[in-house]
């Protein structure tokens, strides 16, 4: 007996669940046309997006010049660099002369 309830349980569940998949499946069915309508509308409406860039142009720009200013190499250091490792190169030459021969 037992056996035969746990099954007639089962079996009024799966009933209910039968049901309200049915009604849920009437339920799409009936909104489907107007998403489907609303979905196409949104697919063909042309969007004009205007956008102002001015303000990050400007950022930009000073960003490059600030840039430019704290990592460029003087030309005069350049030079000052360039006559120091001549001079230390023409004065290790001198000391290692004696020491060729």
């Amino acid at each position: 007996m037992r056996k035969n309830l746990s099954q007639q349980k089962l079996l009024e569940i799966l009933v209910a669940e039968i049901e309200l998949l049915q009604q849920t499946t009437k339920n799409i069915k009936e909104v489907a046309p107007e998403i489907a309508r609303q979905l196409h509308e949104l697919q063909t409406t042309k969007m004009k997006v205007d956008l102002n860039t001015d303000e990050l142009e400007q950022l930009l720009e000073d960003y490059k010049k600030e840039l430019k200013k704290s990592a460029v190499i003087s030309k005069w250091f350049l030079v000052l660099v360039g006559i120091i490792a001549f001079l230390s190169a023409v004065i290790s030459i001198k000391m290692f002369i004696p020491y060729i021969d």
